[in-house]
């Protein structure tokens, strides 16, 4: 549906761009009130676009996020909204250090799944997730790898 959208915009964007400079050039036949129309239309139409990815990207972000894991819990059908909020505490294991500690998150719904977010996670760790409910429901995961940030939830 977004490549529609896009490829819709991007023709009429072309088409208005066509017609404009071409009646600007003379080569079309274009009345002086119709061509100073699409003339402000074309530059619109080029101004508007640069100004929403101007908008949209973030000049002054800190790089904190750049390392953050989001993890997916699944199936998302266990995690519906009228059992939230939901507790979570991750056990992590690095395997390096044959090391263990527990972590508490707070969980966010991101596109219709629960989701954690985590930092300062290595690429030697295994996290286990534990998840409960407000109605005392229980989930929890087996150990997985980092690489695959999504979380197959077993209810106990």
């Amino acid at each position: 549906m977004k490549k529609a959208l896009f490829y819709t915009f991007l023709f009429v964007f072309a088409s208005t761009a066509i017609v404009t400079l071409l009646g600007i050039a003379g080569i079309l036949s274009i009345d002086k009130e119709y061509l100073t129309k699409l003339f402000y239309a074309l530059i619109v139409q080029s101004i508007a676009p640069v100004i929403v990815l101007f908008k949209k990207t973030e000049f002054f972000s800190d790089d904190s996020n750049k390392n953050r894991l989001s993890v997916y819990l699944l199936p998302k059908e266990f995690f519906g909204r009228d059992g939230d909020p939901h507790a979570c505490a991750l056990t992590v294991y690095n395997r390096a250090s044959d090391d263990e500690r527990e972590i508490r998150v707070e969980l966010k719904r991101e596109n219709g799944y629960l989701c954690a977010y985590l930092d300062g996670i290595k690429e030697e760790e295994l996290i286990k997730v534990n998840v409960v409910n407000s109605k005392n429901e229980n989930w929890e995961s087996q150990y997985f790898s980092t690489s695959i940030a999504k979380a197959e939830m077993e209810k106990i």
